[in-house]
């Protein structure tokens, strides 16, 4: 399991992250779409947030991230105890909560209210991991 963050290390990543999915600068030109919410993951991975990428952050607070189940993540679960490479879907699964949780960010951070649920969520799972 990752070492824990505190509650201050969350709140910058947090507000980094929505720094991040709200800056123009880090979107494609408007003639790009996404094939779907992996795509979408693996370009703002490697965006510059802060002094370290999306991915780098994301990894950090990975106990704090929400699980989005959807069909697809349920799949790549169920998928992770029934295959031989579980450590493949395992993987899978993490990604794609990731993904869902940068479009989370992207949807919420303009409304105060909305945001202020997402970073109490998370906190919620930070205190909740840290036993």
């Amino acid at each position: 399991m990752k070492q824990s963050i505190s509650h201050k290390e969350l709140n910058g990543y947090l507000d980094l992250l929505r720094d991040t999915m709200t800056d123009g600068r880090n979107f494609p030109p408007a003639h790009v779409l996404f094939f779907d919410s992996r795509s979408f993951y693996y370009y703002f991975a490697k965006c510059p947030c802060g002094n370290k990428t999306v991915e780098e952050i994301l990894l950090q607070m990975e106990s704090c991230i929400p699980l989005a189940i959807t069909e697809e993540s349920l799949q790549l679960f169920l998928s992770a105890y029934k295959e031989k490479d579980s450590n493949y879907f395992a993987h899978s699964f993490l990604e794609s909560s990731k993904a869902d949780f940068l479009l989370l960010i992207r949807h919420t951070a303009e409304d105060e209210g909305k945001w202020h649920a997402v970073i109490n969520l998370c906190d919620g799972l930070r205190q909740k991991n840290l036993c």
